[in-house]
């Protein structure tokens, strides 16, 4: 019986120390909701950064995504329920959109699964003065949440961002970001 008690402790206390925790950092995480774009330019994680450009991975946050969503310039892609050009699966949406002065290419994608997901994809960058350059994106996302991301660009002359890529579901479903999902920047 004294084995027993002392797992039980220990199980305790850890559950008490995550919960701790995530009582603590909940009201530091409330207080910093982003409100628009430029908001959204500092976030996130850094998952790639050159003397061009850095990637930032936002997450699966419906803040963000509906923040991306609901600027007045966003490019929207969205398959309609029966329509599937160049699509596997019943679906999805995905946003572009340029901020900060067309330096920031913002994109969120939300498949149409019920499964968890992860999204691969590319942001490609083609200037008016005739460079290319992809930067590769992508993130996990929940159960009917968006994923979402940015690449900033250090330098810009102008040009046109294009999102592509596909989310691959748990039950081994296959999405992939419908053509038209672009933007000027």
């Amino acid at each position: 019986m004294g084995e027993d008690l002392k797992i039980m402790k220990k199980l305790f206390l850890m559950a008490f120390t995550v919960f701790l925790s995530l009582f603590l950092a909940a009201p530091t995480f409330a207080s910093e909701k982003p409100q628009s774009l430029d908001d959204l330019s500092n976030l996130g994680e850094i998952v790639y950064q050159d003397d061009e450009i850095i990637v930032r991975d936002l997450g699966d946050d419906p803040v963000i995504s509906n923040i991306i969503t609901e600027d007045p310039n966003s490019v929207i892609a969205e398959e309609n329920a029966g329509i599937k050009p160049q699509v596997v699966g019943p679906g999805g949406k995905a946003v572009v959109t340029a901020g900060d002065k067309g330096r920031t290419i913002y994109w969120t994608v939300r498949p149409n699964t019920y499964w968890p997901y992860h999204f691969e994809g590319k942001v490609k960058l083609r200037y008016h003065s005739g460079f290319k350059r992809d930067a590769i994106v992508g993130g996990m996302g929940g159960i009917g949440l968006s994923v979402s991301g940015l690449v900033h660009m250090k330098k810009n002359n102008g040009g046109y961002a294009s999102l592509s890529g596909t989310a691959y579901s748990l039950d081994f479903s296959k999405y992939r970001v419908l053509p038209g999902a672009g933007t000027a920047f």
